[in-house]
């Protein structure tokens, strides 16, 4: 069996940044799914876990690095 993380904060980003059509070509979830999550007909929090692993390891290879400097 296959392990793997799901991360929300990783999925909502990617979402928000890629195309449907780009995601869906990456990662073999439905064109049709992937519409309805960035149009928010359906939750990202009901996703399945299946589909919530392969968005984060999709976001992994793709998003940039995030860097935060704190300042006081």
């Amino acid at each position: 069996m296959n392990k793997g993380i799901a991360d929300i904060v990783k999925i909502q980003k990617i979402l928000e940044q890629s195309t449907a059509k780009k995601l869906s070509d990456n990662t073999g979830i439905s064109l049709s799914n992937i519409k309805k999550w960035k149009s928010g007909e359906r939750s990202i929090e009901r996703m399945n876990l299946t589909d919530a692993i392969k968005l984060t390891e999709y976001a992994n290879r793709n998003l940039s690095a995030e860097i935060v400097t704190w300042r006081e």
